[in-house]
């Protein structure tokens, strides 16, 4: 690959990069809710089984469908370089409640996860942003890491058992100045007063990325011994892997829980890579609390957003092959709306960064 330049290649015009967007928004539209189910064929047996009924859900509990919206941003943390702000809106369709084209994803997973009684639809839109370790600086010197971002959409489906979650989801979207990263950025330290970033004409190349992601979690659950207090407790653990040219990768973690009425979820959704849920949640009480830590480590075996571009293009640095989250947080729960605030510990991603990462990641969630 060749060195970093400062005039950055982009080959999707600002206005293409959001045509192309909408188009992939459109196709993966498909798999929004439709309330028809389907019989499906078994491919471990080979013939064709009829899904299981959906149990009965009252309108509060599963009928509707769970918006999520979440902020990341290292301001909670004091810092402005690295892993500096992630957005990601998510959907995900009422139980059981899939179109054709989740129908057919379902069709080909029921033999693996035939003994789930609940699906769900799973839609994204996001936006991560990264910086080297200055953003004062025109040129950052080579051994940090260069500037990047990554507009996406993503689709998927959840197969949940009760105690035992398996997501299976894709995302794609554009890397480098297409991702209007760039501009992201510029417009909200303009409005905050922060330190305008001067070096974005250092950014990776333009470049279509790609991420296939499979995770389980499964879920123990107890009551805490002392009644007066009406106290629950979970632990979560999960195994993710990740493959593409954005983001190649073999996780190990989990999150414990202990509140109040805990909701029947697997906890707060996050901007991936991270210890993250689908973003669904079913509780039928009007208040609910709970505090929550967890931690995750990753085996990484490629990050765009370290190495640099694909073929050609910005070069970056040798990452960390070996990184790890630690996180802890609160989240409260009242009717249809859950609002929670994680704050993370990011271990070192490449060989002289400026310490761990620290940021904080705020969701807002909604059923209707």
């Amino acid at each position: 690959m060749s060195s970093r330049r400062s005039d950055a290649h982009r080959p999707f015009a600002a206005g293409g990069a959001s045509m192309r967007v909408a188009a992939i928004v459109v196709g993966l539209g498909a798999f929004g809710p439709a309330q028809a189910q389907d019989a499906v064929r078994s491919p471990v047996a080979g013939a064709p089984t009829q899904e299981p009924a959906a149990p009965e859900a009252g309108p509060d509990a599963d009928a509707r469908g769970t918006w999520s919206v979440t902020f990341e941003n290292d301001i909670f943390g004091d810092e402005d370089r690295d892993y500096t702000n992630g957005v990601r809106l998510d959907y995900v369709t009422p139980r059981n409640n899939l179109s054709a084209a989740g129908r057919l994803a379902k069709r080909g997973l029921y033999g693996w996860f035939s003994d789930a009684s609940d699906w769900y639809g799973l839609y994204t839109l996001g936006q991560n942003i990264y910086t080297p370790s200055d953003i004062s600086l025109k040129t950052p010197p080579k051994t940090d890491r260069p500037y990047a971002g990554f507009l996406y959409v993503g689709a998927g489906v959840a197969a949940d058992r009760g105690d035992r979650l398996d997501t299976l989801s894709v995302e794609i979207g554009i890397v480098g100045p297409s991702s209007l990263a760039e501009e992201s950025q510029t417009i909200v330290h303009e409005l905050i007063g922060a330190q305008e970033p001067r070096g974005w004409h250092n950014q990776l190349d333009d470049e279509l990325g790609l991420r296939l992601l499979y995770e389980r979690k499964w879920k123990f659950s107890a009551d805490v011994p002392v009644p007066a207090l009406d106290l629950s407790v979970d632990w979560a653990p999960n195994v993710t892997v990740a493959l593409g040219n954005v983001d190649t990768s073999l996780a190990i973690g989990g999150v414990a829980r202990l509140g109040q009425d805990l909701a029947d979820d697997y906890g707060p959704p996050r901007v991936r890579p991270a210890v993250a849920s689908p973003g669904f949640f079913r509780n039928e009480d009007d208040f609910s609390w709970y505090v929550f830590a967890g931690a995750e480590g990753r085996l990484v075996g490629r990050n765009i957003f370290i190495e640099g571009n694909t073929f050609g293009g910005v070069d970056g640095v040798e990452p960390n092959r070996f990184v790890a989250d630690i996180q802890a947080g609160i989240a409260v729960q009242l009717g249809r709306v859950e609002l929670s605030y994680t704050q993370v510990l990011r271990t070192e991603e490449y060989a002289g960064q400026d310490g761990m990462s620290l940021f904080g990641s705020v969701n807002l969630r909604t059923r209707f």
